[in-house]
């Protein structure tokens, strides 16, 4: 098994390195030193900033972690090249763009995903896990919120991707809540939201979004998305007819994360407990999702499909009561 990881930033590093547990590991990067150091990190190859070398090579899966603007056009490239791709969240902030990849891609028998490593989150994991025991589900409720200068420390929040009104915005890079929201109850039919700078920020694009959502099963959701909490907290409420789901989680580093579980016939039940979740492993559950997926097995990866539906929706909410 072969994988090449084009762009080796702070993610990119980290995928090449759980790449490199499983399978031969290429590297690509526009800084030539940064490919070269994190190709000696993980023992394999640097092709510099040569994507076109790379690819000549024929790499089974081909993993995109260069700035968003630039996903579809690597993308585009990996699967001319016979590679299925795994895209880093989101697939793109162009939807016909990313539509006429999506189709394109179909066309010549190749697989999208994109990353969500929410998914592979042991409190995600712990509910998904336990829906059945409160019956059918019929409202949630998610959050998560953070502050956008404290995110990395040491760079200036003004200069993210994040703060630019058309690449960023607490919508669409907090897009997980909404993507694990449809993983449990199937994708959105309707959408309802407001979307909007409402702090001191300086940033052109939305640092608050509070969203209302049907989902193909019935079940409604309702997410609220911030940058201006002084502290990081996440979490999700889930109503059924036979008792209640409960997650929240607090802080970075650490996390605390705990899950509550009722029913009349318990009572509250705390399911899972951890006081300092390992935040490595959710993107190395994600990768082993990603052989999976590579050697044609059933996974539970974000599809381009769902990604493309994902992307549509939260395009729409961007278009109402923006301001």
């Amino acid at each position: 098994m072969k994988i090449l990881v084009v762009g080796v930033g702070s993610i990119g590093r980290v995928h090449a390195l759980n790449a490199s547990k499983y399978a031969e590991v290429g590297v690509v990067d526009f800084d030539v030193n940064k490919a070269n150091e994190v190709a000696l990190e993980s023992g394999g190859i640097s092709y510099g900033d040569d994507l076109n070398k790379a690819l000549q090579q024929r790499y089974h899966g081909v993993i995109v972690a260069t700035p968003h603007k630039n996903h579809i056009f690597v993308a585009t490239k990996a699967i001319k090249s016979g590679a299925d791709v795994l895209i880093e969240k989101p697939i793109s902030y162009e939807y016909k763009t990313a539509r006429s990849f999506i189709e394109y891609a179909k066309s010549i028998n190749r697989n999208v995903f994109v990353v969500c490593n929410m998914r592979f989150h042991p409190a995600v994991q712990t509910m998904y896990k336990n829906l059945s025991n409160i019956g059918d589900p019929l409202f949630a409720r998610a959050h998560y919120g953070n502050y956008l200068p404290d995110m990395r420390p040491g760079v200036d929040y003004r200069k993210l991707y994040v703060a630019d009104r058309e690449e960023g915005g607490v919508i669409l890079d907090g897009i997980h809540e909404l993507d694990y929201l449809s993983w449990f109850f199937g994708e959105i039919t309707r959408v309802l939201a407001d979307a909007s700078h409402i702090s001191s920020l300086e940033i052109e694009a939305d640092d608050y979004a509070g969203i209302l959502a049907k989902h193909k099963t019935g079940v409604r959701s309702e997410v609220h998305l911030d940058y201006v909490r002084r502290v990081k907290r996440r979490g999700c409420e889930i109503g059924g007819t036979e008792g209640i789901l409960d997650w929240l989680s607090e802080g970075k580093k650490p996390e605390k994360c705990i899950v509550r579980l009722y029913t009349p016939e318990t009572g509250w039940k705390t399911i899972l407990d951890e006081p300092q979740v390992n935040s490595a492993e959710p993107l190395n559950r994600m990768m082993k999702e990603y052989i999976k997926a590579l050697n044609g097995e059933s996974n539970i990866l974000q599809s381009g499909d769902h990604a493309l539906h994902l992307l549509s929706n939260i395009l729409s909410t961007r278009n109402q009561n923006n301001g």
